[in-house]
């Protein structure tokens, strides 16, 4: 499916394990929240970190095969 509309305001960032398409922001969670991101196509850990200051990930694109 072609992307559609414009992209979200943030870095993108394509996951490392099936290339579909993330923007990225930052923002400040609680430290009970989880600390690593898994891509909605294909389930692997994307990024991980130990902060409050997260990254967001947000699905824009999915990969063609996927």
């Amino acid at each position: 499916m072609p992307l559609t509309g414009p992209i979200p305001e943030g870095r993108t960032f394509f996951c490392p394990h099936c290339g579909a398409l993330y923007s990225v922001t930052q923002s400040r969670l609680p430290e009970s929240d989880s600390n690593i991101a898994k891509c909605v196509v294909c389930l692997k850990i994307m990024d991980t970190w130990d902060s409050t200051d997260a990254p967001i990930f947000k699905l824009i694109h999915r990969p063609e095969d996927a």
